[in-house]
C-alpha cells in the first residue's frame, strides 16, 4: 500500500470543484467525496452499507478514483441523475420526431448528453403517400434538435451536448457533411458518420474508384462516387475537425450482448456504444496516484479497480432515471464504463516518453490487467447479486469481445453469469480530470505549459498555465526531457495508443487525434484506412481549426523558464496550480 497524504484540489482544480460539483461554495473536498459515498454505498444491504461507504469513500477522498461528472454533482441532491451520457431512437414518422424531441428535452434538462442515429428518417423528396408532399430528410428533424438545445443553452441550463450520426450510405448523407461546416448549422452537436457495414468494403471501392449506392428502406437512391464521398469526409475533418467516424460494424461484432441489443450510435463524445435508451455510468481509476518509486502498486491499483466496478453498479441502483424506457434498459443490461485519466502522467511518473515501445507495452500490460481484475469483480457481483438480467451465458460467451477473454474467465462466466454486460471505456474525462490535476483519459498532456484565454465577466483575460507534472518535476531538479505535448507527437502515434487500448475495452475509447497545420488529406486518409478497422469510432482535432480556441502551447523552453519561475518565486500551493499570472 502507499503512504499517501489525502487528496485536496488546489488552485485551478480547487476552483473547478467547487463551481461544478460542490452543493454549496462552502462544502469542501473531504465532504463531498462523503456525500456520493454514502449515496452509492445505499444500493448496498446490512453490514455492507457502512462497509463500502468506508471503502468508497478511501478512494475517493484519496484521488484513487474519480466517478463522472454527474455522479460527483448529482449524488444526494433531491432526484440526481448521476448518469452522464444517452442514447435515444428516432423513426420515420411524425410521432417519432416528436419523441425524440420530447426524449432529447427531457435528458438534457438533468444534465444528461445525447446521441442519435437518424438514419431511420427517410431522405429528403422522398414522396409521402396520403399527403401527396415530399419528405424534408434527416437533417430536417437533426435542426430541430439543434435548436431546442440553442433554448435550452440560452435558458441558463448547462449546455447541452449532442451526437448526431447517419449512416455512410444513407440518401442524406452529402447534406449531413455540407450543414455543419460549410453551412454553420448544427452547432450544438457532434456530427458523425456512421459505418455500419464493414468499411473495408467501402475503402475498397474508394481505392478502385467505384460508386457507392446510397440506400433507404432496402432500395438505392442514387449513387455517388465512393472517392468523392470519403474526400469530403476527410476534407472537413482537417477544417473543422467534423465529421468524426463511428464503426458500428465492428462495435456490434465486438459486442457481448448482440443476441438481444443492437449498438445503434454512441454518447455525445463517443467513448461507448449503446443501444436504444441505454445509458453511460462513467468512472475513471486515477493511474498517476499508484506509482511509487518508479514502479505500479498492482495490489493497490486492483483493489480500486474492485470498488470502482462495484461503484458504478451500485450507481446504476440508486440513480433517478429521466424516462422509463432508460430505466427499463439500464437494469436489464447494466452496463458501466470503468476507464482510466491521467495515463500519460503515469508514464512520465515511471520515465517513459508516451511515444515509446516502452510505454505502448506499459499501455498494454496496464489495460489487459485492469480488463480482468474488472471482469474478476463483475463476476463475483453475479454471484452475490445476480447476473444482469438478460444474460444468457452461451450467446454472452459467443460475443466478440467475451471470446478475447482468458479461458479462467470465460469458464467463471459460464458457470456463475456476469453482473455488468459491458465494463471498460476511455471517457475524455474532461473536468474531473482538471480536478484531479491530471492528464484527460488516455491523451498526452496537452503541451507542458499553455496560454489558456477565458472570460472573466465581460473581460477577456489570459494566463500561462504550467502543467503540474513539469512544475513538481522542476521543481525537483528532476529531468523533464521526456515530457512532450500531444502537437509533439505525429498522428500515427495517437492511432497507435487508441488501438492498444481499444483491444482491452468492451465499449469503446474516446481520443483525439491532434492534427499539425500542413497535415495532408493523403496522410489522414491512409491512417483512417489502416486504424479504422480495429476501431469504434475515430475524431481528429486540427491545431487552429476554432476561432475561440482557448489554449496555445508554449515552445518547450518558454514552458521550462516559466517553471523554472516559478519554482523559485511562487509558494507550495500556487506551484501545485500551475498557474502564472500574466
Amino acid at each position: 500500500m502507499i503512504d499517501r497524504i489525502p487528496y485536496e484540489p488546489r488552485g485551478l482544480a480547487g476552483e473547478i470543484f467547487t463551481k461544478r460539483y460542490a452543493v454549496h461554495p462552502q462544502e469542501t473536498w473531504a465532504e463531498a467525496c462523503d456525500r456520493v459515498a454514502s449515496f452509492v454505498s445505499k444500493a448496498e444491504s446490512g453490514p455492507d452499507v457502512s462497509n463500502y461507504h468506508k471503502q468508497f469513500n478511501h478512494i475517493l477522498v484519496s484521488g484513487l478514483f474519480a466517478p463522472g461528472g454527474r455522479i460527483m454533482y448529482g449524488s444526494g441532491r433531491p432526484r440526481g441523475q448521476l448518469l452522464n451520457c444517452f442514447v435515444v431512437p428516432t423513426s420515420d414518422s411524425r410521432e417519432g420526431w416528436g419523441k425524440t424531441a420530447y426524449d432529447t428535452l427531457v435528458i438534457s434538462g438533468t444534465g444528461g448528453g445525447v446521441g442519435t442515429n437518424y438514419s431511420p428518417v427517410r431522405p429528403r423528396g422522398t414522396e409521402i403517400r396520403g399527403t401527396g408532399g415530399t419528405a424534408t430528410g434527416s437533417t430536417s428533424l437533426m435542426s430541430i434538435i439543434n435548436a431546442a438545445g440553442e433554448e435550452i443553452k440560452a435558458g441558463g441550463g448547462r449546455r447541452t451536448a449532442l451526437m448526431m450520426a447517419l449512416e455512410h450510405d444513407h440518401p442524406d448523407i452529402q447534406e449531413f457533411l455540407d450543414k455543419k461546416l460549410d453551412l454553420g448549422k448544427l452547432n450544438n452537436a457532434n456530427v458523425s458518420v456512421i459505418f455500419d457495414k464493414n468499411p473495408e468494403k467501402f475503402f475498397d471501392q474508394v481505392r478502385k474508384g467505384e460508386n457507392v449506392k446510397l440506400m433507404f428502406g432496402g432500395r438505392t437512391v442514387r449513387e455517388v462516387p465512393a472517392k468523392a464521398l470519403w474526400d469530403k469526409i476527410i476534407e472537413n475533418a482537417l477544417k473543422g475537425g467534423e465529421p468524426g467516424v463511428l464503426n458500428g460494424w465492428y462495435a456490434n461484432r465486438m459486442s457481448n450482448v448482440s443476441y438481444c441489443a443492437k449498438l445503434v450510435c454512441t454518447n455525445p463524445c463517443g467513448e461507448i456504444w449503446l443501444s436504444e435508451y441505454d445509458c453511460c455510468c462513467l468512472g475513471a481509476v486515477v493511474l498517476p496516484r499508484f506509482v511509487e518509486n518508479g514502479d505500479i502498486q498492482w495490489d493497490e491499483l486492483a483493489k480500486t479497480v474492485r470498488l470502482g466496478v462495484r461503484f458504478l453498479d451500485n450507481v446504476l441502483t440508486v440513480n433517478t432515471y429521466p424516462l422509463p424506457e432508460i430505466k427499463d434498459t439500464c437494469s436489464a443490461l447494466r452496463r458501466i464504463g470503468l476507464g482510466v485519466m491521467g495515463l500519460h502522467d503515469m508514464l512520465l511518473m515511471l520515465g517513459m516518453k508516451y511515444t515509446t515501445d516502452r510505454a505502448l507495452e506499459k499501455i498494454d500490460e496496464v489495460m489487459a490487467f485492469i480488463k480482468n481484475i474488472a471482469y474478476e469483480e463483475s463476476v463475483e457481483l453475479a454471484k452475490e447479486k445476480g447476473p444482469f438480467p438478460k444474460f444468457r451465458a452461451e450467446e454472452f460467451l459467443r460475443g466478440g469481445f467475451a471470446k478475447t477473454l482468458k479461458p479462467s474467465l470465460r469458464t467463471k462466466i459460464a458457470e456463475y453469469g456476469i453482473r455488468n454486460c459491458a465494463l471498460l471505456t476511455i471517457a475524455p474525462t474532461g473536468t474531473t480530470s482538471m480536478v484531479q490535476d491530471v492528464t484527460s483519459g488516455i491523451e498526452p498532456m496537452y503541451a507542458p505549459g499553455y496560454r489558456r484565454r477565458f472570460r472573466d465577466g465581460e473581460e477577456l483575460r489570459e494566463e500561462v498555465m504550467i502543467h503540474p507534472l513539469f512544475q513538481q518535476f522542476v521543481n525537483e531538479g528532476r529531468s523533464v526531457k521526456h515530457f512532450q505535448g500531444a502537437y509533439q507527437l505525429k498522428l500515427r502515434d495517437h492511432f497507435e495508443v487508441q488501438r492498444i487500448c481499444q483491444k482491452h475495452l468492451d465499449n469503446a475509447c474516446s481520443k483525439t487525434i491532434n492534427v499539425l497545420p500542413g497535415t495532408s488529406a493523403e496522410e489522414l486518409s491512409d491512417l483512417y484506412m489502416e486504424f479504422l478497422p480495429e476501431l469504434k469510432g475515430v475524431t481528429v482535432y486540427p491545431e487552429g481549426s476554432r476561432e475561440d480556441q482557448p489554449l496555445t502551447p508554449l515552445a518547450y523552453e518558454e514552458a521550462l523558464e516559466y517553471a523554472q519561475t516559478a519554482s523559485t518565486s511562487v509558494d507550495g500551493g500556487k506551484c501545485r496550480s500551475g498557474v502564472c499570472d500574466l
